[in-house]
């Protein structure tokens, strides 16, 4: 083998190798790229999905409406904070959801990851108590919509249900072991 031609192979393997390395660099950067605005669309319908839901039943007066939402990625739970008349704030809120809200930024709702990181305004609601936050399962959450007229009554929705909350208002007499028995069967009803 010629001397010239060894050394020709050998260029030959160094271009292909910052070739090969060029590519694997600009497609982690593709791919690191695509995900995170994946993350800032999944954001954004969120935020999107959340006021539009407000917007819809705010004037639907008395209306009751389940919303599941999914998370943005990153975060664990959100922060509701009345808007509708001044909010009372508990000492052990967020500071940063405090400091929104004393500096009057009009924002209400607080997505949190260890604190508050991003924030929007979503519509005119109100939440007992006056800072609402609710804990994301798989990055999802499930709200109570009620409409009031001019803002909405926002709550998280709650899955349980007893025989107490189906009897009322449909007949007292049941007896302790009925209502017992509509329990168990309740229970059994949800781990289906």
């Amino acid at each position: 083998m010629k001397k010239t031609q060894l050394y020709s192979q050998i260029f030959i393997y160094i271009l292909t190798i910052i070739l090969v390395s060029f590519i694997l660099v600009y497609g982690y950067n593709a791919i690191q790229n695509f995900k995170k605005r994946a993350e800032q669309v999944q954001c954004l319908k969120f935020k999107n999905d959340l006021s539009n839901s407000i917007e819809t039943i705010i004037s639907d007066f008395g209306s009751v409406k389940r919303k599941d939402f999914e998370l943005c990625a990153g975060y664990t739970k959100v922060c509701f904070v009345e808007s509708f008349e001044i909010p009372n704030l508990p000492s052990n809120v967020d500071p940063i959801i405090k400091d929104s809200v004393l500096s009057n930024t009009g924002k209400n709702v607080f997505l949190v990851e260890n604190v508050a990181k991003e924030s929007f305004y979503a519509g005119v609601i109100s939440v007992e108590p006056d800072v609402l936050c609710v804990q994301g399962v798989n990055r999802k959450i499930s709200l109570r919509l009620e409409g009031r007229g001019n803002h909405v009554l926002l709550g998280q929705w709650s899955n349980s249900i007893s025989s107490s909350t189906i009897v009322s208002g449909i007949d007292n007499s049941f007896n302790d072991e009925e209502l017992d028995e509509l329990d168990s069967i309740l229970a059994d009803l949800e781990y289906i």
